[in-house]
């Protein structure tokens, strides 16, 4: 019976075996952010970041993509709100723009791409260009063709909603068995149907979106990072949604340097103290070879300089709770 199957369908029936031992890269977010995700992002998912303006949702696309490389992965970023600048990219600082691994996808000079032109491209790449990052920024600005042509007067209905559930169901069998991860981007808006009840913001995505998502990210708020009087960078407070690999519900507070992009370093710095990998006294940390640093900023910079301490680090934190890197 099940060779008639075959036979008319291919090769379709396998053992468990097939799912059990298949091998899953996953792909690295920040230090902070991949130990609250269990280990980071499985390559083959829809990986979500959501939260209000400013939120440093972009960057950490970016850097996303630039960890991504490091694996020979492909990007393509689709430049959906038209604000992405040259500033932004090249403010991460290992992301290669090289167009053979790096390319953007966005409306041009009389080709105002659509919600459905855009969508339509992504379900290609994600079915001819097996292990690649597909970055949608964002699903929020995405405008349907009637949106786009008609009156302003007119009002298009869940016309977007549908196309983008349309979308979820071709990309939910490709995305693990071609191994491309798809990011995408998500704001908040105010909840004008609560009269006073429930959330005041609400994310302004499909429904769909929201039930095929293996990796969720949610920024509550960021606080500034300063230096003297000058602010350097921004802390964004994550909690996980949801997770492919570790629980939900965790809270994280990931470290973005302006020109940097993630900083990491400051990441790994409050990971070693956490883990009483460096012991504290006072404003004065000593490194397990018992050199003194005086405070987290310069300890990142310590690592910064000797980014071979930086790995070891890494790795023993990563093995102390578990995680293979």
């Amino acid at each position: 019976m099940t060779q008639d199957i075959i036979k008319k369908y291919g090769d379709v029936i396998h053992d468990a075996s097939s799912i059990m031992e298949r091998e899953i890269h996953i792909l690295s977010v920040s230090p902070k952010i991949d130990i609250a995700l269990g280990g980071g992002v499985p390559e083959g998912s829809l990986f979500i970041l959501t939260g209000p303006e400013k939120a440093g949702k972009t960057v950490t696309a970016l850097t996303f993509c630039a960890n991504s490389q490091k694996l020979k992965r492909k990007i393509y970023y689709g430049n959906v709100e038209g604000r992405l600048r040259g500033r932004d990219m090249a403010g991460i600082k290992e992301l290669d723009r090289d167009p053979k691994i790096f390319k953007l996808i966005e409306s041009r000079a009389g080709n105002i791409l659509s919600a459905e032109k855009y969508l339509s491209i992504f379900d290609e790449l994600v079915a001819t260009v097996p292990e690649s990052v597909c970055v949608i920024d964002s699903f929020s600005a995405l405008a349907s063709e009637n949106e786009l042509t008609s009156d302003l007067s007119d009002h298009q209905v869940m016309t977007v909603q549908k196309v983008l559930a349309k979308f979820c169901r071709r990309i939910a069998p490709a995305l693990p068995i071609n191994r491309v991860t798809v990011v995408g981007i998500t704001h908040l808006m105010a909840n004008v149907s609560t009269f006073g009840r429930g959330k005041a913001r609400v994310e302004k995505s499909g429904t769909a979106l929201k039930y095929q998502t293996d990796v969720k990210l949610h920024a509550s708020h960021t606080t500034p990072i300063l230096q003297g009087d000058s602010q350097v960078g921004q802390t964004v407070h994550w909690q996980v949604v949801t997770s492919a690999i570790g629980p939900p519900g965790q809270k994280v507070s990931s470290h973005i340097k302006y020109g940097r992009g993630i900083w990491k370093e400051m990441e790994l710095a409050d990971l070693m103290v956490d883990f009483g990998i460096v012991k504290k006294s006072g404003t004065w940390l000593m490194l397990p070879n018992e050199k003194k640093i005086q405070g987290k900023v310069n300890l990142a910079k310590h690592l910064e300089d000797n980014p071979e301490e930086y790995t070891e680090f890494e790795n023993n934190i990563f093995s102390l709770v578990g995680i293979e890197r």
